[in-house]
């Protein structure tokens, strides 16, 4: 039976090898979206229950990539968690709470918190 899969939208190599090995450690496969390909292509082919994102990429900003998930019809019911060292204004926490996006901030967050982010995101996409 295969894995069933989260996708890692992260550009610090370091914290994307983190994330797949947290992720692998909750029995899941780990995919890093290679950042340069198409951004539902990539959804559409590895099927994630999950997507694990970081908001201040270098080249493009990750909220376009939540609003690009989040207006497909096919794909806008896929759970995603937010990890960001970016510091959040209103409008950005709002949006996160509209799409019902948790977040958790890099540098105050600890490994169990991720852990229960992936079982509860990932309990929600399977109910």
């Amino acid at each position: 039976m295969k894995k069933k899969t989260i996708l890692i939208v992260e550009d610090s190599p370091g914290f994307s090898e983190l994330m797949k090995y947290v992720v692998e450690d909750e029995g899941y496969t780990g995919v890093v979206f290679p950042l340069e390909e198409n951004f539902l292509h990539w959804v559409e082919k590895e099927k994630p229950v999950t997507i694990l994102m970081d908001l201040a990429l270098n080249r493009m900003d990750g909220f376009d990539f939540i609003r690009e998930l989040k207006n497909n019809a096919k794909f806008k019911r896929i759970p995603i968690i937010v990890i960001t060292g970016k510091d959040l204004g209103v409008h950005d926490i709002a949006e996160l709470k509209m799409h019902e996006i948790p977040y958790l901030r890099k540098g105050r967050v600890d490994m169990h918190e991720i852990h229960q982010a992936i079982k509860n995101a990932v309990g929600t996409s399977e109910s």
